[in-house]
């Protein structure tokens, strides 16, 4: 059970780093470099990605090696967060994120969201029913500990880590957990994504879903709570 543990538990724990770095750091970031308090709470609407996961997760539950969702998810947000030190925000000003920052802060959501869909498959396709509460307890601490570790880990060093040096930092990391993804033993034995279902059956299912009673009210509360955490 530990060869299998120990891969997961770094995967999610690089899993909780976007959370954290938007969370705590980028904010305090953000608003040193003049974003206004308002412009701050707004950036919260890039955490779209995480609530539309229903729409994608079908597509990676059912095409392709989910191994390879992993791999190719965990090095794009490397990839993003190579560009987003390359490009500082340095002109912010009360006015707003710069248009590319925002948009590779989407992608960097949108590659954590998809990252999330594949390591939980995988997760529940690797290890055995005995193992699931260990796989559940490891899945939870490294996910708060990656948050945490961005979220006040990193600011720890902000004084002598600059943007560009953080997002380098973080791009190593993930292209490490990539690697790690891709050599893993365990990870390489696991069965490939069944065929799809018919096109229109999540489709129909998300109907049920919103025609059940107290359905949309209850989506509301909760993306406004989590919009405004």
């Amino acid at each position: 059970m530990r060869r299998k543990l120990l891969p997961l538990a770094g995967l999610y724990l690089v899993q909780g780093l976007p959370y954290g770095l938007q969370s705590g750091l980028l904010p305090v970031l953000l608003r040193a470099r003049g974003l206004s308090l308002t412009r701050v709470g707004l950036a919260k609407v890039l955490y779209l990605p995480w609530l539309l996961k229903l729409v994608w997760a079908p597509l990676v539950d059912t095409r392709g090696s989910l191994r390879a969702w992993l791999v190719l998810s965990t090095a794009a947000l490397g990839l993003v967060c190579g560009l987003l030190a390359a490009l500082p925000p340095a002109d912010a000003g009360p006015a707003g994120l710069p248009v590319t920052v925002a948009g590779l802060l989407l992608l960097l959501n949108l590659g954590a969201a998809v990252q999330d869909v594949a390591l939980d498959t995988l997760a529940v396709q690797l290890l055995e029913p005995a193992e699931l509460g260990p796989g559940n307890t490891v899945q939870v601490v490294a996910y708060k500990l990656g948050a945490v570790l961005a979220g006040g880990g990193l600011w720890a060093l902000v004084p002598a880590l600059s943007w560009p040096l953080l997002f380098l930092l973080l791009a190593a990391t993930y292209w490490l957990a990539a690697a790690l993804a891709w050599a893993a033993p365990a990870l390489q034995q696991l069965p490939a994504s069944g065929p799809s279902e018919p096109p229109l059956r999540s489709l129909h299912l998300l109907q049920d879903l919103l025609a059940m009673p107290g359905t949309l009210w209850t989506a509301g509360f909760v993306l406004t709570y989590k919009l405004g955490k």
